[in-house]
């Protein structure tokens, strides 16, 4: 297409044809009217050509003149486009929308992505950094990244580092965080090893220091058991860090109280509805009583969260309500309150026995139970500081 062709599309132009009379004749009144005719082709009783629009209101009176009768083949030009589309005002009214949208959203925040979280999920990283003043729909000119990056930076314990780079309406927020240090058990100093509560010692190994009772022995609560104060061949004390591995049959008592009354809670829910278009609620609901659940719902296109959506809070509150059971619900309840207690109670202990006894009250179920097992019961304590303080003077 040539520049002709498309200066003439723009300002539009007509394809015409002229029939019977003089050919010939018409060609030359148009020349001398000024009238432009191009692609132009003959025809047994006329010709074709093309003219511009102002030419077309004028050519009528020239081809009356030859004895020619002209009539239209085709409009071309963005003229008669906007012309044919002016009768819908719909399309008219969502062009007109659609561009004072585009001049609304440009140079707006749109998307947010993120890269460089490990353990932060998206959740934690996009509340800090609203709460510093990211929000999808903000303007970007108006932001002030380094204050944003430092706060959010702040907002997250976790992150070493952050920064916000723009392409386009897309934020993209690379972070790196910490590398936390693993913790290290240190010790220093000197200690015993003790009984943490009584038993009967099945079986002792010293690891450091000197073992003071043997296996078969019984202790109670406190009872040093591996010393961590030797004495050598010259009868001169040395202090050390207490170790070792001390099994002792126990018992342990589990009892529980099951009421015949109980009272349960009853919850009443009640949803609220509000809309989220770029940043900002729309409709947001009055604050009410209750435990608050909130739920956001975004729309994603191609695995890209759109600043636009639907956010519901869920109040919850609970009324208490009292009721009596029935002995066999009742029976049931103290079983199961018994067997999570006694799970507790001996969940580091190897059991040898149990003893159980059920008691039914005015108020409820009574359940007693003693189990005999094995138990690691070395308690590791320091020793005096006057003791170490003696011995560094030594």
């Amino acid at each position: 297409m040539t520049k002709r062709d498309l200066f003439n599309s723009f300002l539009g132009c007509v394809e015409f044809c002229a029939e019977n009379g003089f050919a010939e004749r018409f060609v030359n009144i148009c020349t001398a009217e000024n009238i432009p005719l191009w692609d132009m082709h003959r025809l047994s009783n006329g010709m074709t050509a093309k003219t511009t629009v102002n030419g077309y209101k004028r050519i009528r009176r020239v081809a009356h003149r030859s004895s020619m009768r002209v009539r239209i083949l085709k409009k071309i030009g963005l003229p008669f486009i906007i012309d044919r589309h002016l009768k819908r005002k719909g399309l008219i009214a969502g062009l007109v929308v659609m561009f004072c949208l585009l001049g609304l959203l440009s140079g707006r925040v749109w998307i947010i992505e993120i890269s460089g979280n490990e353990t932060l999920s998206r959740t934690e990283i996009v509340d800090a950094f609203e709460k510093a003043g990211l929000l999808t729909g903000s303007k970007i000119d108006r932001l002030d990244i380094t204050e944003i990056e430092n706060e959010a930076a702040l907002n997250l314990e976790k992150v070493a580092w952050t920064a916000i780079n723009f392409k386009g309406c897309v934020a993209e927020i690379k972070l790196r965080e910490r590398n936390e240090k693993p913790e290290i058990e240190t010790h220093s100093g000197y200690s015993n090893i003790i009984a943490r509560k009584d038993g009967q010692i099945e079986k002792l190994e010293v690891y450091s220091g000197s073992g003071v009772l043997t296996p078969g022995q019984t202790v109670t609560k406190g009872d040093l058991i591996i010393s961590g104060v030797t004495e050598n061949k010259y009868q001169v004390n040395l202090y050390t860090d207490a170790d070792g591995y001390v099994v002792a049959k126990t018992h342990i008592n589990v009892q529980t109280h099951t009421p015949k009354k109980i009272t349960s809670l009853v919850p009443k829910t009640k949803k609220v509805w509000s809309f989220y278009v770029l940043g900002k609620e729309i409709f947001p609901p009055k604050k009410q009583e209750g435990i608050c659940y909130e739920h956001r719902s975004r729309a994603v296109i191609k695995n890209k969260v759109l600043p636009f959506g639907i956010n519901y809070r869920l109040y919850t509150v609970f009324e208490k309500k009292e009721k009596t059971i029935s002995p066999a619900e009742a029976r049931l309840m103290a079983i199961n309150d018994y067997a999570l207690e006694s799970y507790k109670q001996t969940l580091h202990a190897q059991i040898i026995d149990h003893e159980i006894e059920i008691k039914e009250t005015d108020d409820g179920l009574d359940i007693h139970g003693k189990y005999f097992c094995y138990e690691d019961i070395a308690e590791k304590i320091s020793l005096e500081v006057e003791e170490s303080k003696n011995l560094t003077e030594q």
